[in-house]
């Protein structure tokens, strides 16, 4: 009787440990695969060139004219051969006679020094790329990204930005912000030729346009399908192009106008420039240069902060609206350049 107890108790005993090592190799494959680590972000930051001293243009020097004697003395001598019936022929060289024409050794049309012509931005990478965070409201609710690109070719450009929502917003209310500025880079900075602008807010989209036709100083714009015509100011600007216009020339502080379109119309825009200003930013901590655009009455405006240690780069973008709150703010995340 014991005998089977004893049994019982060894079949029961071996039966919970393959129950417990089933168990144990099934939670195994329950396991979830472990998490690939995040890789690091790219960025690059910008570090100014040093200062190129300028080379003076050089003054082709005049020609002094020639007569017989100066330039036989300016010629090299030439010593006759030495014989045995003339051993002192090496030590009296032969004088030319004094009738004998100047003998030209070397003739070429005169030299015009010009300064190397210097390329559109000696300090500007050719091609560029900055991802901001979107945020919305006062609170900064993350909403979304925005991507800034340029490419400089000679004297061309091409602005882009992108704004898109992300989340719940992209599921319930999808907002796309698309801006494109081309133009030329002249001496006076970036000349914009032609803005196009879309903006789609949930189901409801809105495209302008603004092309600008310098030789006759006129710019059609608007809404499509409505444009008119109207004088183009010089220095005028798009919403784009001038966050590198000032880029390229920081303002001192004090206050600055020029034209200004977002598309639809052309104003003369105002901006505080201020004293700069140290923002935190994912990249750190970034010494900028604060620019205000000067609120109106019932008018939308912008404000740019200008990274003094990444080429005057637009590091963060803020957006008021009508009442002069805060409706949305691009902080940069990351920067790429490229020369090639």
């Amino acid at each position: 009787m014991s005998a089977r107890r004893t049994a019982r108790r060894m079949l029961a005993a071996a039966a919970i440990s393959v129950i417990a090592h089933a168990a144990l190799l099934a939670g195994s494959w329950l396991m979830p695969p472990e998490a690939p680590p995040e890789l690091p972000t790219l960025t690059a930051r910008l570090q100014p060139l040093p200062a190129q001293p300028a080379v003076p243009p050089v003054a082709p020097q005049r020609k002094p004219v020639a007569s017989a004697a100066s330039s036989a003395a300016a010629l090299p001598d030439t010593a006759p051969v030495p014989t045995d019936n003339n051993p002192a022929a090496a030590a009296e060289p032969a004088a030319p006679p004094a009738s004998a024409e100047p003998v030209v050794t070397a003739s070429a049309a005169a030299t015009t020094f010009r300064l190397p012509e210097a390329p559109p931005m000696p300090s500007f990478p050719r091609k560029g790329q900055i991802t901001y965070q979107l945020t919305m409201g006062p609170d900064q609710t993350p909403v979304g990204r925005t991507v800034q690109t340029w490419e400089f070719e000679d004297t061309r450009y091409r602005l882009g930005s992108q704004s898109e929502s992300t989340g719940l917003i992209e599921m319930f209310r999808p907002h796309r912000y698309n801006y494109l500025s081309q133009g030329t880079l002249s001496d006076q900075g970036l000349r914009p030729e032609r803005f196009l602008a879309s903006i789609k807010r949930g189901s409801r989209t809105e495209e302008s346009i603004a092309v600008f036709d310098w030789t006759e100083h006129k710019v059609r714009l608007g809404r499509l399908p409505q444009q008119t015509t109207v004088e183009l100011p010089a220095d005028s600007q798009d919403v784009v192009s001038f966050m590198y216009h000032l880029a390229l020339a920081p303002p001192a502080p004090g206050r600055i106008r020029f034209p200004f379109t977002r598309g639809p119309r052309l104003d003369i825009v105002s901006f505080d420039v201020l004293p700069p200003e140290t923002i935190d930013t994912p990249l750190g901590r970034l010494r900028t240069i604060p620019v205000i655009q000067v609120r109106e009455h019932d008018n939308e405006s912008l404000a740019v902060w200008l990274a003094t240690d990444y080429r005057n780069l637009p590091v963060r973008i803020r957006f008021y609206n009508r009442h002069g709150e805060v409706s949305g703010e691009q902080l940069v995340g990351e920067i790429r350049v490229s020369d090639r």
